[in-house]
């Protein structure tokens, strides 16, 4: 297993730890976005903690039989399978069929995973189909797929997917919601964007994407230069004066601490609203941030 933990995999690492926590696991996943190693390690993160003898919390001892057998590469009751040339073929679905219907050898979960699941042939995913539909008792299906926009319907619809948005999608996310916030009648676009930016897997690295945007809006204004900006393929210019910006940058930071401090997103965010909305209309005077009442 990997030991380089990128932001997508914690995120997603996260979200895991809360279902396993509520004993809320899926029998049937789809991890999408990342590169290949990223999903595949986050599988075995999975398989490795439902079949920890002496978890911590949600996280796998890494001593016990079971976890140095998943270090090693070589428990019995984990299965990767690949793609045989371009295709996962339907001799491979039946063969992980046939493994997931025996008991488990150590008396844990069996897991596969199926690594370009996407690449399934139409017989193979007619023939997984069935296993999604009836699935074996204590065993679970992990699906990894760089287009999942290629899997069938009936097999998508199935799985619980767990996107794991990498740094670059993140930030422009970040730059997204911030022009969609300046570039318009802020009320009205405030209440199309909360619902959005509520549901974000990682509200604080969108506000991290949005302060820089907001940082680079700034400096152009200071400078007029591209050269210091940190995004200049996502910039564009405001309308805003320097001194607003440089509140909106602050606020988007106090913003930021409060979600470290797992403050009430919604509360957090309906202050970032109404205090953007304070700025925009050059209703803040001094240095009296109304924001930091709200927080």
């Amino acid at each position: 297993m990997a030991t380089e933990k990128s932001p997508a995999f914690v995120n997603a690492r996260r979200q895991l730890q809360q279902a396993l926590k509520k004993g809320k696991v899926a029998h049937a996943y789809l991890f999408t976005g990342g590169d290949e190693e990223a999903r595949i390690e986050l599988a075995e993160y999975l398989a490795a903690v439902l079949n920890c003898r002496e978890p911590s919390g949600e996280e796998p001892c890494g001593c016990c039989r079971s976890c140095r057998q998943m270090a090693g590469g070589n428990h019995p009751d984990f299965h990767l399978v690949r793609p045989q040339g371009a295709t996962l073929k339907i001799e491979q679905i039946r063969e992980l069929e046939r493994r997931l219907a025996l008991r488990s050898f150590q008396g844990g979960a069996r897991v596969a995973v199926l690594a370009g699941a996407e690449t399934m042939t139409e017989a193979a995913a007619n023939c997984l189909l069935k296993t999604l539909e009836e699935p074996p008792q204590g065993a679970y299906l992990i699906l990894l797929a760089k287009r999942p926009d290629l899997l069938p319907a009936t097999i998508r619809s199935r799985c619980q997917e767990l996107h794991l948005k990498d740094e670059e999608e993140e930030a422009f996310a970040g730059i997204n919601y911030w022009q969609r916030l300046m570039g318009a009648d802020l009320r009205a676009m405030a209440q199309e964007i909360l619902p959005d930016l509520e549901k974000e897997e990682d509200l604080k690295g969108i506000l991290e994407a949005m302060s820089l945007a907001c940082r680079d809006q700034l400096v152009w204004q200071m400078t007029g230069t591209e050269k210091l900006l940190l995004r200049p393929e996502g910039f564009l210019p405001s309308s805003m004066t320097p001194r607003q910006l440089w509140h909106c940058y602050r606020l988007i930071q106090e913003c930021r601490a409060a979600v470290d401090h797992n403050g009430n997103r919604r509360l957090i965010l309906e202050a970032l609203m109404f205090n953007l909305l304070e700025i925009k209309t050059g209703e803040v005077r001094g240095d009296s941030y109304g924001y930091r009442r709200a927080l």
